[in-house]
């Protein structure tokens, strides 16, 4: 669901108003990378060993190094901020043997809360809006491709199509018509854009590699054509191991290029120039299997644009000779500010199902 705290209120306000944010709070959350069932619950990670539908939001080229056909939903649910979030897929890398397919929709849908500023005209600003209610809707959809090269190497990528809008709802008496003709956010119904991502096209490349058995290596290119906040270019480096199919860990790496921008030059509270900052996410998890059907997860996740650390949780229940398996997981922030993420979802596995599977 894509990043989520003070870097979204900061790059809402200033990069799309010009200005400081007013009363601005934390709750709000910036465009962060989509991850999936398993990588929630270990410290945003499996950029390496990422298969079928968590594959197609982490690493595509993950489609093409297991075989087997899923299809798998999930509903997430982000705190304070009531971010609810869906997502459907299919993928299906056992009916070609020279490629792998999948297809994937995600929706968003988040009241979150910070201030803004309305223009009155030039570079004069009058309005501090601090409580309007505020709406972030999301469809995103893509179609990924994976052709292995052998046992141990896959390329894969993605063709993504999405729309976000992020728009606030104001009053009659925080937007009388004077103040909706200075300012060209403000439309007829007093609705004012924040920034939104309107119909828009962008693309993942990815590989993955396996140099020896039991460990895995992914790099990833996300959203390489990049749009505003919410799809920013991304590079993504994973490492994994598996001890057979009992223990799995991974490490990740996250590279946020064109998500942040910061304010490089003021003019009393006009913002003239900014500049963009380059931010990292690093992750850490683990997986064991016990009994070879519930799979226990923990991760741990830091942020250093929020200065921001994250612990996680996960488990599973995999019922392998019907195919099906359920999980839940979590994400607690437990510094700079306080944000939970709740995550439940089912998969339906065929041909190759394993505990550790995705």
């Amino acid at each position: 669901m894509r990043r989520h705290g003070s870097s979204f209120v900061r790059r809402a306000c200033m990069w799309l108003f010009g200005v400081s944010c007013v009363a601005c709070a934390p709750q709000a959350y910036a465009a962060e990378p989509v991850v999936g069932i398993r990588s929630l619950g270990m410290g945003d990670t499996l950029r390496a060993m990422a298969s079928q539908s968590e594959a197609m939001l982490l690493n595509p080229a993950g489609l093409g190094l297991s075989k087997q056909f899923q299809a798998s939903g999930f509903y997430s649910l982000r705190l304070p901020s009531l971010g609810h979030f869906l997502h459907a897929s299919i993928s299906d890398s056992v009916t070609n043997r020279y490629f792998a397919l999948g297809l994937y929709y995600n929706y968003l849908h988040e009241t979150p809360r910070f201030g803004f500023r309305l223009r009155a005209g030039g570079d004069e600003l009058v309005q501090k809006v601090v409580d309007a209610p505020i709406v972030r809707d999301g469809h995103e959809s893509g179609a990924s491709l994976a052709i292995p090269l052998g046992e141990r190497f896959s390329l894969g990528g993605s063709l993504k199509y999405a729309y976000y809008s992020l728009r606030a709802q104001l009053g009659s008496d925080i937007a009388p018509p004077a103040q909706t003709a200075a300012d060209s956010r403000i439309d007829r119904e007093n609705s004012v854009d924040l920034g939104s991502v309107g119909s828009v096209v962008t693309f993942d490349i990815g590989l993955a590699l396996r140099p020896f058995a039991g460990f895995h290596v992914g790099v990833v290119g996300q959203n390489l054509w990049p749009h505003g906040v919410e799809l920013p270019t991304l590079l993504g480096i994973g490492l994994g191991y598996d001890f057979g199919n009992r223990l799995l860990l991974a490490a990740d790496t996250v590279i946020d290029f064109t998500g942040h921008e910061t304010c490089a030059d003021m003019t009393f509270a006009t913002c003239n120039e900014t500049t963009r900052q380059t931010t990292v996410r690093v992750g850490a998890g683990a997986e064991w299997t016990i009994a070879g059907k519930v799979p226990v997860r923990l991760g741990y996740l830091y942020d250093d644009f929020l200065r921001g650390h994250h612990v996680s949780g996960g488990l599973g229940y995999v019922a392998q000779d019907s195919g099906f398996a359920v999980d839940v997981s979590f994400r607690q922030r437990v510094s700079s500010g306080a944000e939970t993420v709740l995550l439940f979802g089912i998969r339906i596995l065929r041909d190759g199902a394993s505990g550790n599977g995705n």
